[in-house]
């Protein structure tokens, strides 16, 4: 009788043991169940930034050139952690096409966007201009990274909800004028300009700064988008007897002023300083032969050649890696990337402080910033309640044009 009991437990044993195992397999394939339909975090919604310019046209590079360096901000701060606490920052861009009018609407559809901060805005003076009565209605922050018209931050809006990391006319143009007088000996200079807002900012900086210590001006001459030829224009310096002259344009007008300068006699062919919507493109592919028959300076605020400032080295070696490029020599539109770069880490910081994606308060976040290294300078302090304009005449460079489309710092 003993052993059949202790028969009985051992099997009772075992069966205990078997309902053990399978309860114990059960409850394991629940749970592992229950891990597999419990979702992870969800992600966390993306911060938009946007940024138009003119992508479709051919002889533009400034559109990619800028894009090149806001990804490359993007890139890094996303790996490190993004805004608001690991919120990512994402790129929205549109097409204006050279097209004031297509700039504005591209901007309303920007600005209306869900979490969007800012507007960067590119080359053309004229379509920011035409943006800022929206930026103001909507509140929402328009930067420009290329523009340089005055009017892009000199105006009546209160608050102001523009701000530019770029060159500004009221001292780049004055540079300008500096410049023909300085290398050329220039003391009797024509300009031509562009019927456009650009045009009209470059003109009143002439009259306000022409004088006994710079070239004066006795001949301003005009052009409109579209124009077939300069040749009258420039006839109208040469029959003046100036000796220089200063150009506002973009590729090809430069192309058009730069191929009627070489067909004179050498004689004829005076010194250009030309702003730099001319090298904002492929101006030296539309003119590879006519180019080493002109002297010709462009006015630059960055080059990455001889730049031992670390986040331009990191930016030259982002565009290098990821478009294919083999020298710094190589990348075009080399202002675009550089302002567009440093704006980034500029409005990431600004989100930050204002703790939230509101635009306006995005705008008064940035009039507060600390000093940031940058690619382009130290920002002490990159804007004030009162001053939007980020950088200064201290960043204006002079540079020659190659038929590689290199553009070389000059003394």
């Amino acid at each position: 009788m003993a052993k059949t009991l202790l028969m009985s437990l051992r099997t009772a044993h075992r069966g205990l043991h078997r309902t053990v195992q399978v309860l114990a397999a059960f409850f394991c394939a629940c749970t592992a169940q229950t891990w597999a339909q419990t979702p992870a975090s969800p992600p966390k919604p993306p911060v938009w930034i946007g940024f138009d310019d003119a992508y479709s046209l051919k002889t533009n590079t400034s559109a990619m050139a800028t894009e090149w360096g806001i990804q490359a901000a993007l890139e890094e701060i996303n790996a490190k952690g993004g805004v608001l606490n690991g919120r990512p920052l994402k790129l929205m861009t549109t097409d204006n096409k050279g097209i004031s009018a297509m700039g504005k609407d591209n901007f309303v559809r920007l600005a209306t966007s869900q979490d969007l901060v800012a507007v960067l805005t590119g080359k053309f003076s004229p379509i920011s201009v035409e943006m800022l009565p929206e930026a103001h209605r909507l509140k929402v922050p328009l930067i420009s990274v290329w523009g340089s018209a005055d009017p892009i931050t000199d105006h009546d809006h209160k608050p102001s909800y523009s701000f530019r990391v770029s060159l500004k006319d009221e001292w780049g143009v004055e540079a300008m004028m500096n410049r023909l007088a300085s290398k050329y000996r220039v003391r009797q200079a024509c300009a031509i300009l562009p019927n456009t807002a650009w045009g009209r900012s470059a003109e009143k900086v002439i009259q306000e700064k022409s004088g006994s210590k710079t070239a004066q001006f006795p001949v301003v001459r005009w052009y409109n988008w579209g124009d077939p030829s300069l040749k009258e224009q420039y006839r109208a310096c040469l029959e003046s007897r100036t000796q220089g002259l200063l150009f506002v344009g973009n590729e090809k007008e430069g192309a058009m002023l730069v191929k009627e300068i070489a067909a004179q006699d050498p004689a004829m062919r005076i010194p250009v300083v030309a702003h730099w919507g001319a090298v904002g493109g492929t101006l030296h592919e539309l003119v590879t032969e006519e180019l080493p028959k002109v002297r010709i300076d462009f006015i630059q605020t960055f080059t990455f050649i001889n730049n031992q400032r670390p986040r331009a080295l990191y930016l030259a070696d982002w565009i290098l890696k990821n478009n294919g490029l083999k020298s710094t020599l190589d990348i075009p539109s080399p202002v675009g990337a550089a302002h567009a770069y440093d704006t980034v880490h500029l409005l990431a910081k600004a989100i930050d402080t204002a703790k939230t994606t509101s635009p306006h308060k995005i705008r008064d976040a940035l009039e507060k910033l600390p000093a940031f290294q940058g690619a382009v300078r130290h920002y002490t302090k990159p804007f004030t309640p009162h001053r939007h304009d980020a950088l200064d005449k201290s960043q204006v460079l002079f540079v020659k044009l190659t038929p590689l489309g290199h553009l070389i710092p000059q003394d």
